[in-house]
């Protein structure tokens, strides 16, 4: 598959299903109906969320991208909030295409940086990144917030690619 063949476009609610399947993947169990609203918020925030499909429409991937200004930068900065492809579509340029689109982006919002954050285990994307120009600056340290609003329930992890 050559990037040609992979086309981007920015999700919506009827692609509920798609996208719930493809962070399935990445190992958050996200139910359908959540996405939508998910969705929405993502928009109104200035935020954007992206599927990567082959010329038959098949998603193979998806990328959800946010834009936040910063103290420490002169500009705001872009953050690759989650980005998956899917299994059996791995190793044919969706990822590369995706990070390539995450960059435009960045630079048309006016970013001066695009970070992503990858939990220790994935030595998959530890290797991925920087091949995509995105070389490793450091460390991501999280703690989990419990929201009574939430019934109690941990939100995700957040970051990129756990």
């Amino acid at each position: 598959m050559s990037d040609e063949t992979i086309t981007l476009r920015a999700a919506t609610a009827s692609d509920a299903p798609a996208v719930a399947a493809l962070l399935n993947e990445l190992g958050y169990r996200v139910e359908v109906a959540e996405i939508a609203p998910r969705l929405a918020v993502i928009g109104e925030e200035g935020g954007v969320v992206m599927l990567a499909a082959d010329s038959a429409g098949e998603e193979l991937g998806l990328m959800s991208l946010a834009r936040h200004t910063v103290l420490h930068a002169p500009g705001p900065v872009a953050y690759i909030t989650a980005l998956v492809t899917a299994s059996a579509a791995r190793r044919r340029g969706v990822g590369q295409r995706l990070v390539s689109a995450a960059k435009e982006w960045a630079a048309e919002q006016g970013c001066v940086r695009l970070t992503v954050t990858s939990a220790e285990h994935r030595a998959d994307a530890h290797a991925f990144y920087p091949a995509c120009g995105m070389p490793y600056t450091g460390r991501r340290f999280a703690a989990s917030i419990v929201q009574a609003s939430a019934g109690g329930r941990s939100p995700d992890r957040g970051g990129a690619s756990r």
